[in-house]
């Protein structure tokens, strides 16, 4: 619990910092690493829930060049945004990481089987103060997507009422020389 203190703490001061001088503490990293630790400290969380969290994570993804602690809160987004959506949900619970190639980019992807949201909301919910959730506050996903953005990357969801969400987010790999 404590090194979960300090890393949301670490998250925090990094996203203030963010705001105030535009810096990131980039590194070059491995993607599919950030997403195994980030379901890692999710699991007991989507357990209490009886949702199932897996991953397909592609083998041999080039890396990428990033702020670690800013990329995991991303990931912690998504992942919680899916376990919110469905924990009272009836039907099956399950959540599904995946990493792949795409040309020069690494694409992300969450889906959940959850309640989903219509197609139309699909851009909407990028919006500041915007939610569909009853005690939301309509900043996670806007900050997400501002990472993403930040990260010289883009962020995009499908909907699909009734039947689950999916986000995705696409990262340029590093360039290596």
């Amino acid at each position: 619990m404590v090194r979960d203190a300090q890393r949301a703490a670490e998250i925090l001061r990094r996203i203030r910092s963010q705001f105030e001088r535009g810096n990131l503490d980039r590194e070059v990293l491995d993607v599919n690493e950030i997403n195994r630790g980030t379901v890692a400290l999710l699991r007991d969380q989507a357990a209490r829930y009886n949702i199932s969290v897996r991953t397909e994570l592609a083998t041999d993804l080039p890396q990428i060049a990033g702020d670690r602690v800013q990329l995991q809160q991303v990931a912690m987004n998504l992942i919680v945004n899916s376990i919110e959506a469905m924990k009272n949900f009836e039907g099956i619970r399950e959540v599904v990481v995946k990493s792949q190639r795409v040309e020069n980019d690494i694409l992300v992807s969450v889906s959940d089987t959850g309640p989903g949201f219509p197609q139309e909301l699909a851009e909407q919910i990028f919006d500041p103060f915007f939610t569909t959730k009853p005690d939301g506050t309509g900043m996670g996903l806007r900050v997400a997507r501002s990472i993403i953005e930040s990260h010289g990357g883009r962020m995009w969801a499908i909907g699909s009422h009734g039947n689950g969400a999916t986000f995705h987010l696409s990262l340029p790999a590093a360039i290596s020389g």
